[in-house]
C-alpha cells in the first residue's frame, strides 16, 4: 500500500518536496513562537534622517504605526 502510493507520487517528488519544506518552516515558526519574517522592534522611525525633509510637519513623521 505504501509502495504504491510512493510509486505513484514519484514523477511529482520534486514538487511536493517544494511544497512540503516552506509548509513545514512556517509550522515550525508558528509552533516555536519564531517570527520569520521582520522583528518585533517597534522603534519610532528616524524623523532627522540625512535627506529627508520636514515640510511643515512640526517634527511628526508622516506615518504612525502603533
Amino acid at each position: 500500500m505504501l509502495n504504491d502510493l510512493l510509486d505513484f507520487l514519484r514523477p511529482v517528488r520534486f514538487y511536493a518536496l517544494l511544497l512540503l519544506l516552506p509548509l513545514a518552516w512556517f509550522a515550525w515558526g508558528g509552533l516555536t513562537g519564531t517570527r520569520l519574517l521582520g522583528d518585533d522592534n517597534e522603534s519610532t522611525e528616524t524623523l532627522n534622517a540625512p535627506g529627508t525633509r520636514s515640510h511643515g510637519h512640526g517634527g511628526r513623521g508622516l506615518y504612525f504605526h502603533k
